[in-house]
């Protein structure tokens, strides 16, 4: 670096004059105190590198242009950063939780088949024939021959059995969701 010693001087009053109102400038645009910083010295440091300064007639212009022009692409780089990252955010929970949601839901039948073997037998024989196999009242009634109000009656209790089932899953589905939230 012998051949830039000649300028040296010069070189450290326009550091001087210039440091502190260029970081100011490209703190405006990059509201980021440290970023301003750096890419002001990486102009200065550019400036001090380039074998041609000498023939720049306004230093101080120059120092200005090369420092807005690093900010505006460091600022479109971080805005960039900041859009992809949320794109990834947004994908992550979705394939990251993909899993975690189809172990959930295989939870929660588990739950519910559970709770569903533990009803009497005939109570959970009623709930079987109307829900899965989508048989009506009477045609539970006319097929277990018992009367259509023993019909409603086991419904009734299957159901409220696997609404407290439901409901107890429903608080550890909200309690994740607002983890996942916060």
């Amino acid at each position: 670096m012998p051949e830039h010693q000649d300028g040296l001087p010069q070189y450290k009053a326009l550091f001087r004059s210039q440091y502190q109102h260029l970081c100011l400038r490209v703190h405006r645009i990059t509201r980021d105190a440290d970023a301003a910083e750096d890419i002001v010295q990486d102009v200065f440091v550019s400036f001090w590198n380039n074998e041609d300064r000498q023939q720049i007639t306004t230093p101080e212009a120059y120092l200005y242009r090369a420092a807005i022009n690093k900010a505006l692409n460091y600022a479109s780089s971080q805005k960039r950063r900041g859009e992809l990252e949320a794109q990834y955010r947004a994908q992550q929970p979705l394939s990251d939780n993909s899993t975690e949601q189809g172990l959930q839901l295989q939870e929660t039948q588990q739950k519910v088949q559970d709770a569903i073997e533990l009803l009497p037998p005939i109570c959970q024989k009623v709930f079987l024939l109307s829900r899965y196999e989508e048989m009506s009242h009477k045609e539970i009634a006319d097929f277990l021959s018992i009367s259509t109000n023993t019909v409603d009656n086991h419904i009734k209790k299957a159901l409220a059995v696997l609404r407290k089932v439901l409901l107890s899953l429903l608080l550890v589905l909200f309690e994740i969701i607002f983890n996942f939230f916060s």
